[in-house]
């Protein structure tokens, strides 16, 4: 990755700088572990065309969503909790058109849901789905979904089973070790 930097010879040349060149080595270091606490996915990218080594690279990724996964797993509980006392006080301040709305349309989603058949397919798959919805979630936290999200959702709807949070953490690890060795050891993947 490149940076262009306007020369301080002339105005009107530039000179290409390489990004590792600019940052020392500790703000890289932290620039790799925030990034790995939000978008997972694309901090050994980030940390390769950094400059940083395999093991460096590896170590701030993992702790940062190790960490990141921690920290927004735990204060999603109160997002959760606090949305419990904004309601009330948000319909105070909402025009009372919206509030109107807002009644006649789950007025009419709780008729249709009156009238439809209770076993469906679509009602089977979904149970079935609700037995490996954690372990999808767990799976794809790291590379498809976001850190944060991926947190929100565990903790939302998979919160008193146990382990839950040491299975993600482990499988922040794992994918962490496959992207880095993916990265330094098949050229073919780097852009």
């Amino acid at each position: 990755m490149y940076l262009i930097i306007p020369s301080w010879q002339s105005k009107n040349s530039c000179t290409f700088v390489s990004l590792s060149q600019i940052m020392p080595e500790f703000l890289k270091i932290l620039s790799v572990f925030i990034m790995a606490t939000v978008k997972y996915f694309y901090a050994p990218l980030f940390a390769f065309f950094s400059g940083l080594g395999f093991w460096e690279s590896m170590t701030a990724m993992v702790t940062g969503g190790a960490s990141g996964f921690i920290f927004f797993y735990y204060i999603s509980h109160f997002i959760v909790i606090s949305a419990k006392y904004v309601k009330p006080t948000a319909r105070r301040i909402i025009p009372e058109s919206w509030l109107h709305k807002y009644r006649f349309r789950k007025e009419r989603r709780t008729l249709k849901k009156k009238q439809a058949k209770k076993f469906t397919r679509r009602n089977r798959m979904l149970i079935r789905m609700r037995q490996v919805g954690m372990w999808a979630i767990i799976l794809t936290t790291p590379v498809l979904l976001s850190i944060p999200l991926g947190a929100f959702l565990l903790r939302k709807y998979y919160h008193p089973r146990r382990g839950v949070v040491v299975f993600t953490v482990f499988v922040i690890i794992l994918e962490g070790a496959l992207l880095c060795y993916l990265i330094w050891n098949v050229p073919s993947i780097r852009p």
